[in-house]
């Protein structure tokens, strides 16, 4: 299978006529998938391709999107919670509540190398499943918390548990998709949590008028949202492939087909050995750090929109419930922004521009953090602090962005594991720091909190500029190699796009940008 290079996106890959190869059964070191070729290389068509591509839309979007929003939802309990009464009720005292935000991202920062690693080892979907029945658990016990203590545990707990979620997410995305499909699907599965949010606010605001003076509105969204985490957990082990080489969904011939059209994305399925010099490389590829940074820097941001917007909103005057219902406009901006973003990616003004749509995205957060710093809460201003709460939520587009960039852009399992660790440790210690910068004496307007913010999106217009120009870079010159050297044979392809090669080793690789 081959496809023509657009400047950083490779070509759509439907699958062209491929001839069959005569592969060796068993591959030292290479991927699970050149394993599985050596018994089903056949020639595959169009048609075919398109069909299986369907059957994978229709049976793994849907999962992807209830995985994601479920784990958004569950992290996201706790600022619900603060908004209606957490604080006063658990007797939070000080900055106990920015610590018990925190301490989410501790426990994840802690576990995510480690699991990382399992994931490498044990099935997938299976070691996923595990995992998000384990935190659904924890997030109910959570219920039980009435002072700082338990919550404490509960937090980190979860943030343990939660840790391989979203790696395991971009795995599959790279599993089952093409370089230039990626976008769209992460795009799909990230902006479904808009409407789904709406829906939540809703269960949040019916939880908060349960009547019951031995059991807080707190403790009953904890229980029942750990609750319903369990039962989709469950449901999971049926439901959630471990690789295309094994999806139940799919019959022989179709596997072998979901693996050919991701030939030319150079970047493989699995391989459960662990690699030591794709450890080191991972750890001095400079554009791995200048992406890991990237992330550190969005997720600085994080603390602003999701767990003390409600809390702005209620300090402009507004009572719980109305402070609630006022926050449900964020999900619409994240869901339109995501929806307009993605049809963008898709389309031919956008591929190879992910870098550039990320830094677009940047703008809305900075005109909003700078109001919310400049501008004083009066009746009259009331109208263009909501806006600037709701603009806000624009620049959470760029995370399912820069997903769609890791799943791309990274070869070699074990190199492609450290970098999701070294990416979502990036993550957490945003996370974990951001939270401190919001003083409760500076209530409501927590202005060095929003100034924090606003460094952020400017440092990273700055750093995914920079990226952008590597990435190019970087194409440019192996483009101009492959020129003059003599043209591969697609036996030759084959054995690259599933050799466990890393994007530094396989030339033949060319960065999303």
């Amino acid at each position: 299978m081959t496809a023509s290079v657009q400047d950083g996106d490779l070509a759509k890959s439907g699958a062209t006529h491929i001839e069959k190869q005569e592969l060796s059964t068993k591959h030292k070191g290479a991927d699970d998938a050149l394993d599985f070729l050596g018994d089903h290389a056949e020639e595959i068509s169009e048609e075919e391709a398109r069909a299986v591509l369907k059957k994978i839309d229709w049976h793994l979007t849907p999962v992807l999107i209830v995985v994601n929003c479920i784990q958004l939802v569950d992290k996201n309990t706790l600022g619900a919670a603060a908004t209606y009464g957490l604080i006063q009720q658990a007797n939070l005292k000080g900055a106990e509540y920015s610590m018990l935000v925190t301490l989410f991202y501790l426990g994840y920062l802690v576990a995510e190398y480690p699991s990382n690693y399992l994931m490498q080892k044990f099935p997938t979907g299976k070691f996923l499943t595990i995992n998000f029945i384990l935190w659904g658990i924890v997030l109910a016990c959570t219920g039980a918390a009435t002072s700082f203590p338990g919550l404490a545990a509960g937090r980190f707990f979860l943030g343990v548990f939660e840790a391989p979620i979203n790696p395991g997410l971009v795995v599959i995305t790279s599993s089952w998709w093409t370089t230039a499909e990626q976008p769209r699907r992460v795009g799909i599965w990230y902006s479904a949590t808009g409407p789904i949010f709406l829906v939540i606010t809703m269960i949040f605001y019916g939880i908060a008028h349960i009547e019951n003076t031995s059991i807080f509105p707190y403790q009953w969204m904890f229980i029942i949202f750990g609750v319903v985490t369990v039962l989709i957990g469950i449901s999971l082990w049926w439901i959630l492939p471990d690789s295309p080489t094994t999806a139940r969904f799919l019959n022989d011939r179709e596997r072998m087909v979901a693996i050919r059209r991701i030939q030319d994305n150079q970047t493989g399925i699995k391989n459960r050995e662990h690699k030591r010099y794709q450890v080191w490389e991972a750890l001095k590829d400079p554009k791995v750090w200048m992406l890991t940074l990237g992330v550190f820097f969005q997720n600085m941001t994080n603390t602003l929109q999701n767990s003390f917007n409600g809390l702005i909103i209620k300090g402009l005057g507004f009572n719980t419930y109305q402070a609630v219902l006022l926050t449900m406009p964020t999900s619409v901006v994240l869901f339109f922004s995501c929806l307009g973003v993605t049809w963008f990616l898709s389309s031919s003004w956008g591929q190879g521009n992910r870098c550039f749509a990320i830094m677009i995205c940047y703008l809305p957060g900075v005109v909003s953090t700078a109001i919310l710093y400049s501008v004083r809460v009066q009746k009259s201003t009331i109208g263009v602090l909501l806006f600037a709460v709701y603009f806000l939520n624009v620049i959470s587009t760029c995370a399912s962005i820069m997903y769609s960039l890791l799943a791309s852009n990274i070869a070699g399992y074990t190199k492609k594991s450290v970098v999701n660790s070294m990416f979502f440790i990036s993550y957490s210690l945003g996370n974990i720091i951001s939270p401190q910068a919001f003083l409760q004496r500076e209530a409501p307007r927590y202005t060095t909190g929003v100034a924090v913010t606003l460094a952020s999106f400017c440092a990273n217009i700055v750093l995914f500029g920079v990226l952008y120009i590597t990435y190019r870079t970087t194409n440019s010159k192996r483009e101009k190699a492959a020129a003059d050297a003599p043209p591969l044979s697609e036996d030759e392809k084959l054995r690259l796009a599933f050799s466990d090669a890393t994007d530094n080793e396989n030339k033949n690789m060319r960065y999303a940008t």
